[in-house]
């Protein structure tokens, strides 16, 4: 009997074990499969983020005020889409690229290709150019600046903006642009162009950049004047100072006129886009004139006239740009807002010109 309880005991001991070990097993395979869900889960949270941030990123394009180009090569770009093909394409297929988008890009290549023809330096402009275009514009900047021929953009819009494929860098895209340009010869002389242009832009990378240029219509002739020589000056030591100064006065008085006839009419005025992009130009060809009519009554003022002035036309600044942000914030932000602020400095900046060359100028 002694041997049967020792013989039950041990086959009691033998099926505690055995069940242990079972729910140790039973255990183990929960613990491996809670591991995979969580890594199930941390996976689909990962896309999930990189899909948001995506997002955030396409939204920043179409909104920002500053399209950015990348200092990156070509071929490096190339590598890159290679290495990492699916998500790039994805990148680039989700990105928001608007007729917005495509204006702020020009506004960089314009003034970035006007600072370089001027100044000789291309880096001003090759920010926003790949491809044929890069090469094209480098040697253009290089030739105008060598012979002293100097530009400056009057005007710019642009008024049409399609897709057009996808390249093996990336997507392909249509803007079409009208631009009004003086072309300022060595001995002064100038010419004012019009021009119809259709650039080609390709999007690496979440950034359009420019790779072609062609014609897209008729390019006239807006004003032309003479070079300044010293056969055409008169040699009569007679010329009366009030004479210098009514010649003056008729010059700045036609740039004024000319100002307002190009003024730009915006592509459809029931887009806020639109006459944003339309008072804007209009603002940076008056701003330019403001600072021209500065300039002359710095010749003809006395030392306390100008010092008067100077007082005078800081608190003009400061009080115009109070009134568009006031405005801007009345409106409550948006479209609408950034093209009634842009309306108000282009209106109140044209009104100063009038002023200083009604008040001031002799």
């Amino acid at each position: 009997m002694y041997k049967k309880g020792i013989i039950s005991l041990v086959a009691a001991t033998m099926f505690l074990v055995s069940g242990c070990q079972s729910e140790e097993k039973a255990d183990s395979k929960t613990v491996e499969t809670e591991k995979g869900s969580n890594q199930g889960t941390t996976d689909t949270s990962g896309i999930n983020t990189t899909q948001d941030s995506n997002k955030a990123t396409d939204s920043n394009t179409g909104e920002t005020s500053n399209v950015e180009g990348s200092a990156h090569a070509s071929d490096v770009h190339k590598n890159s889409n290679q290495q990492n093909s699916s998500s790039s394409s994805t990148t680039s297929n989700n990105v928001s690229v608007t007729k917005d988008t495509a204006a702020l890009v020009m506004a960089d290549y314009v003034n970035g290709l006007t600072t370089a023809i001027n100044t000789g330096d291309f880096s001003n402009v090759a920010g926003t150019l790949k491809g044929s275009l890069y090469n094209d514009q480098q040697s253009l900047v290089k030739n105008l600046y060598k012979k002293g021929i100097k530009e400056n953009w009057v005007s710019y819009s642009v008024v049409g903006f399609n897709k057009e494929g996808t390249s093996s860098d990336g997507p392909l895209y249509k803007i079409q642009t009208v631009e009004t340009v003086s072309v300022i010869q060595p001995d002064e002389s100038q010419k004012t162009n019009k021009y119809n242009w259709m650039y080609t832009a390709v999007l690496i990378n979440n950034q359009l950049y420019l790779t072609d240029i062609a014609k897209n219509g008729p390019i006239t002739t807006v004003s032309k004047t003479g070079p300044t020589n010293a056969s055409s000056i008169s040699n009569s030591t007679t010329t009366s100072s009030s004479s210098a100064n009514s010649s003056t006065k008729a010059k700045y008085l036609s740039i004024l006129e000319q100002t307002r006839a190009h003024e730009e009419q915006p592509v459809n005025d029931q887009f806020d886009a639109d006459r944003r992009q339309a008072s804007g130009n209009n603002y940076y060809m008056w701003d330019k004139v403001l600072n021209d009519i500065y300039g002359e009554l710095k010749n003809q003022l006395s030392t306390s006239e100008m010092n008067d002035l100077k007082i005078k036309q800081r608190q003009w600044i400061k009080d115009r740009d109070a009134a568009a942000e006031k405005d801007l914030i009345e409106a409550g932000g948006g479209t609408l807002a950034y093209a009634e602020k842009a309306r108000i400095l282009h209106e109140m900046t044209r009104e100063r010109c009038y002023f200083l060359f009604n008040n001031y100028m002799k």
